[in-house]
């Protein structure tokens, strides 16, 4: 008997674009697909799929209406810190946009226009770790994906996400360095969880005040004048919501304060949010000082 498909959730606002990945899902053997398109009712229905035990694989456009993508991760590792988000965006993976999102535990990243055959591609990924975790048989092929889908990869992290031991895939890997199919790139050093050892780590962020993880990235005005700081929504028309007078000049009147964040919750502003580490394995919360560090080698394919 065929093992069941897992349930999917996209959450995209271009309903157009959901229902062409849902009818091609479909196509793959996927029947329990939700359409979100919104940042908020995203959230609510992978909540209530969780407390159903159901666990998504969740499609998320990179920018909502309401939110983009660093606030959703935020928000869904909060509620399960192993649920697999795939990101889609016209961003090039070389953004570091893309980049950011992927170091925050992003699973993976599909370029918009979506190429099905990324969408299959990456499906197939997942059902190989899915059959790792059951202890299912699974070749080599899967190493390859782990090579191909990563700039760089370390000896450490192939080895727990195909389930076989260190000797065996540098076995693996000496045959393809001497087709000169991977690079050997020497060691990589990488955070791993203090109580079990996983390198499978994602990323919580919340404000330093409340602890909260409702905020936003934005910029900040400062008026010389009375000594407002506020955000830049905040002066309408050019208009101190303090003292009602005008900015005109910058550099003489006030200065813009760029990449901070505003916490919706308590109003606390921020250079940058507090952040802490929790294992997607066993679930452990960490922060950075805490953590173990683990040094093995890196490779990287050269298709």
């Amino acid at each position: 008997m065929s093992k069941q498909k897992k349930n999917i959730l996209i959450i995209e606002d271009s309903l157009a674009v959901a229902t062409l990945i849902q009818d091609f899902l479909k196509k793959l053997g996927y029947h329990d697909i939700e359409i979100c398109t919104n940042g908020g009712s995203g959230i609510q229905v992978f909540e209530d799929l969780v407390n159903s035990n159901k666990m998504p694989v969740i499609i998320l456009d990179y920018s909502l209406p309401d939110m983009n993508a660093n606030d959703m991760m935020s928000e869904l590792f909060t509620i399960s810190p192993n649920v697999k988000i795939i990101i889609e965006s016209a961003n090039e993976k070389t953004d570091e946009s893309i980049k950011d999102v992927l170091r925050h535990g992003a699973y993976q990243y599909l370029e918009k226009p979506i190429r099905f055959e990324n969408v299959k591609n990456t499906m197939e990924i997942l059902e190989k770790e899915d059959k790792i975790l059951e202890n299912e048989p699974v070749d080599n092929t899967n190493i390859d994906s782990f090579l191909k889908s990563s700039t760089q990869i370390s000896l450490a992290r192939i080895s727990e996400y195909s389930g076989k031991k260190k000797e065996e895939i540098l076995e693996y890997l000496k045959k393809l360095k001497d087709e000169e199919k991977v690079v050997h790139l020497g060691d990589i050093k990488e955070i791993s969880c203090n109580m079990c050892d996983s390198v499978k780590i994602g990323q919580n962020f919340h404000c330093p005040g409340c602890n909260g993880s409702n905020f936003k990235h934005g910029k900040l005005i400062e008026h010389f004048k009375c000594g407002n700081v506020s955000v830049e929504d905040s002066y309408k028309n050019d208009i101190c919501p303090k003292c009602h007078k005008e900015i005109k000049i910058i550099g003489v009147d006030y200065k813009v304060i760029d990449n901070y964040y505003i916490c919706s919750d308590c109003g606390e502003k921020f250079p940058e949010p507090t952040m802490n580490y929790v294992c997607i394995r066993c679930n452990n919360k960490f922060k950075l000082e805490q953590a173990k560090w683990i040094t093995s080698e890196g490779f990287r394919s050269s298709l």
